[in-house]
């Protein structure tokens, strides 16, 4: 190829991948995507030229154009892992694509919806599909049903896990990620996320166990919702790590059973920065993970903190965050606090919906852990 169609198709897969990106941390409707659509666009026409269509081939994680493998870029290599997750082996462009079909072939890439909705939908893209396993899948993804089928020696792996983060050392994400895999193939089979939470009691890990719940819940409104793929993991690992900036915060300030004074306060208010700087500095994160840690006490009226100019747009998995981080904090007693029944909890998050959480995704969420409980009351009446 001429230096000309190789900085086309540079130019082509740098806009695509940062508007994948975008719409991984918020959502494919955001105003930031919306403005690189019609780049996109442009891009892709200068790379096709004056050929009919153009075809990109992805095997393993590296993308091929007229059978040569094309050069390492980090753009490059964010499109290829997100076809390969998606089972996606090449994508054909026509010259004629619209930004109505560039929105649905991000919608397919990120996980929003199933490639088997692009059929038709956009006529100027086509893909082939590819038999590949699902993120996390393979001879880790046993299924998960509860707390209790951890084994010792992956309970060990996330403590290690967590350990490393309060040393500031390297991430693992290895580890995270087989137990989110696992919960999510129970949770396919119709396993239920309240049996899958650690039992109730006073736990001095709080930290720790929390973010396991959290991770939990996280799984059980993705797929409620419809999320599917490497996204719903993402959003679980986002739970699993949420609190990470705590590590880094006074331990006896955790559990500290009077009321904080405003200096201890202000010192609590620092762990969603702490923790996303540190999750933005480790490979492999997911950028959903980092955004969530810094957003997830925002609260869904931005009256949280870290407090952020007006108009600032809350991610769609902090929202879910907020709502599993509030229905753990309730449920779970501490050295302050006696553990809420369903029922007290459910009157208690309607009534934060709108201000402190999303009162939409709030009702969905109760709504959805009613039917487990009730399936389950049914299932051993």
């Amino acid at each position: 190829m001429s230096r000309e169609p190789v900085v086309a198709l540079l130019d082509f897969l740098r806009f695509l991948a940062n508007a994948a990106g975008t719409a991984q941390l918020y959502s494919v409707e955001h105003p930031q995507v919306a403005s690189l659509i019609p780049r996109t666009v442009d891009a892709l026409q200068q790379f096709v030229g004056k050929e009919t269509t153009k075809t990109l081939v992805f095997d393993k994680g590296v993308g091929f154009l007229q059978g040569k493998p094309l050069p390492c870029n980090p753009h490059l290599d964010r499109i290829a892992r997100l076809c390969q997750q998606r089972g996606i082996g090449f994508i054909r462009f026509s010259a004629l694509v619209t930004a109505v079909e560039m929105r649905q072939l991000l919608r397919v890439l990120v996980g929003v919806e199933s490639r088997t909705n692009l059929y038709g939908a956009a006529g100027h893209i086509q893909i082939g599909a590819v038999e590949t396993p699902e993120a996390g899948a393979g001879e880790n993804s046993r299924t998960i049903a509860s707390f209790e089928q951890l084994s010792g020696e992956e309970l060990q792996q996330i403590n290690a896990a967590y350990h490393a983060c309060g040393q500031q050392e390297a991430l693992n994400l290895k580890s995270l990620a087989s137990v989110i895999a696992g919960f999510i193939t129970a949770f396919r089979q119709e396993a239920n996320p309240l049996l899958a939470l650690v039992p109730l009691r006073l736990l001095d890990e709080y930290t720790f166990t929390h973010s396991i719940n959290v991770g939990i819940l996280n799984i059980a409104q993705g797929m409620s919702l419809g999320i599917e793929g490497q996204l719903l993991h993402d959003i679980g690992i986002a739970g699993l790590l949420h609190d990470v900036g705590k590590i880094f915060t006074d331990q006896q300030l955790l559990k500290k059973p009077a009321a904080l004074t405003t200096e201890e306060w202000q010192l609590m208010k620092r762990h969603p920065s702490r923790g996303a700087q540190y999750l933005l500095n480790q490979p492999d994160i997911p950028r959903v993970a980092v955004i969530t840690a810094f957003e997830h006490h925002m609260r869904y009226d931005l009256a949280g903190y870290p407090r952020m100019a007006a108009g600032w747009e809350l991610s769609l998995c902090s929202q879910m965050t907020m709502i599993s981080d509030t229905f753990d904090a309730l449920r779970t007693r501490r050295v302050y606090k006696d553990s809420w029944d369903f029922p007290k909890i459910a009157g208690h998050m309607l009534n934060l919906g709108g201000a402190q959480l999303n009162p939409e995704l709030t009702l969905n969420f109760l709504n959805v852990l009613r039917n487990m409980e009730g399936r389950s009351a049914a299932g051993g009446s």
